[in-house]
């Protein structure tokens, strides 16, 4: 019988789930245009919400009630009043509440470490300081892309509200909501303005693991197949196609430092590896963006699914970034053996390679609902292709009510052979990026066994003393000084 230990996920630091919120604000921000602007702005208020409880729970100077009204107080309490404005409905968009459990999560993680009790008697010390403050900056500067992203989607929405009489049945019009948000905007952007993002400088930096990267693809790994096989959606295709796109960039940067510390041929890297890695990167982009744009609102793909690949894009950043800007080399080489760097990026490709082909049939079979009005564009797009005023086929038309009511339908079968090449072409790519990097390390094939040969030697000592850093993290959730420990931009 097999007891091997079923592989588990990396506990995120409050400055990971900070950082992972920015980055879901920036890609609302490119995806704001098609979003609904009034349900956007009923979700700021959770953002808001859990900003100020991870806010409060961060070291300042003064820790003293009544030392002064803060910002964050402040949009506290025009996140109320645009909540009352913003009209009554049921929808409210996920990303935004996604940010908002971030946040809160984040908060509870740096209660649960009991860091108040153990600071400094009466003072913090000006490390803590630093790297709070750090924090603070990170906060406000989703909260500034957040707002922006709302005021866009507002925009949107203004313009139908004065091209259709039968959208305007709200007490306040779309296009006053957005100069209320503007003004939040302007809050936001003077507290990072001269700030971001020198303070980055203050973050603290916790040493590497080099055996986080391996857990992590093989956690990756697991879910992502679980949720492809048993809870297909277009949610969850999103989800396996962002993160194999990100953590594929990353990978890129990875094959350029082994090749830099000598274990991979410089050659072998031009001609074999880079360029198939940058259609991998490409193909895996294209699909993440088109099952986008067909996923309904209302959507959902499994909590873990998330979590293992944000845990994996993590494992990799901590080692190819610093506070600002990318990773050196010889950054690099300090943070991980270069064997068994190499060894981990092979199972990255080999694991790729099979999520890609479950990936691939998921899109080909799995029944999928998606948004109707996506549908319906992208059935239009497709009809014009062939030529104006040529009617889209029959087997891609969408009911005008399911379009008008932005209901999520089952996928039309002309709109299947799209997303069935969308995730061929990613399949092929990662199988070509695969073979490619079979020819690394000089010719020599890397064993891809698992799980003793992933780790390098290391004493009892060091054993030990990783585990016991292991477990204080997983079960403090990291204290104040590391609110931004393994965290990287």
């Amino acid at each position: 019988m097999n007891r091997r230990r079923q592989p588990t996920i990396y506990p995120p630091s409050a400055g990971e789930l900070m950082d992972r919120a920015n980055v879901l604000a920036r890609d609302l921000l490119y995806e704001a245009p098609h979003r609904d602007g009034r349900a956007m702005l009923r979700a700021w208020g959770e953002v808001v919400e859990g900003a100020s409880e991870l806010w409060h729970q961060l070291p300042q100077r003064s820790d003293l009630p009544g030392s002064g009204r803060q910002v964050i107080d402040q949009l506290e309490r025009s996140a109320r009043t645009l909540h009352r404005s913003a009209g009554g409905g049921i929808d409210v968009d996920p990303t935004l509440q996604e940010i908002g459990q971030m946040f809160t999560e984040a908060a509870c993680l740096i209660t649960c470490s009991g860091v108040t009790e153990r600071r400094e008697p009466n003072r913090w010390t000006d490390a803590q300081l630093r790297d709070s403050f750090a924090a603070r900056v990170n906060i406000m500067h989703t909260l500034y892309v957040a707002s922006h992203a709302v005021s866009v989607a507002l925009a949107k929405t203004a313009a139908e509200e004065k091209g259709d009489p039968r959208l305007r049945v709200h007490r306040v019009t779309a296009e006053e909501l957005r100069h209320q948000v503007l003004s939040i905007e302007q809050i936001t952007h003077s507290y990072i303005n001269g700030h971001y993002p020198q303070a980055f400088h203050g973050r603290h930096r916790e040493p590497p693991d080099d055996t986080r990267i391996p857990g992590a693809i093989a956690s990756w790994d697991v879910q992502a197949q679980r949720a492809l096989t048993r809870e297909p959606t277009t949610h969850a295709l999103t989800r396996v196609a962002g993160a194999a796109f990100s953590a594929s960039v990353h990978v890129h940067a990875l094959w350029r430092a082994v090749v830099q510390t000598g274990h991979v041929a410089p050659r072998t890297f031009d001609n074999e590896i880079s360029p198939a890695l940058e259609t991998m990167i490409e193909k895996w982009g294209e699909a993440h963006t088109y099952f986008q744009q067909l996923t309904h609102p209302h959507d959902s793909s499994p909590l873990a699914l998330s979590k293992a690949g944000w845990e994996l894009v993590d494992a990799m950043r901590e080692v190819t970034a610093t506070r600002r800007m990318p990773a050196s080399v010889e950054d690099i080489r300090e943070r991980v053996d270069g064997e068994s760097l190499v060894r981990s990026l092979h199972r990255f490709h080999a694991t790729m390679a099979g999520v890609a082909g479950v990936f691939h049939e998921a899109a080909r079979k799995a029944p999928l609902l998606v948004d109707a009005r996506a549908a319906n564009d992208i059935a239009r797009t497709a009809s014009e292709d062939n030529g104006r005023g040529v009617p889209p086929p029959q087997e891609a038309t969408v009911a005008p009510r399911d379009v008008l009511h932005k209901r999520a339908i089952p996928i039309p079968e002309g709109i299947r052979g799209p997303a069935e090449e969308a995730g061929g072409q990613a399949a092929l790519a990662t199988r070509v990026a695969l073979r490619s990097t079979l020819a690394a390390s000089d010719g020599k094939l890397v064993a891809m066994s698992i799980p003793s040969s992933w780790t390098r030697a290391v004493g009892t000592a060091g054993r030990l003393s990783s585990s016991q850093r292991h477990e204080r993290l997983e079960a403090a959730g990291g204290t104040v000084h590391a609110i931004n420990s393994q965290v990287t931009r």
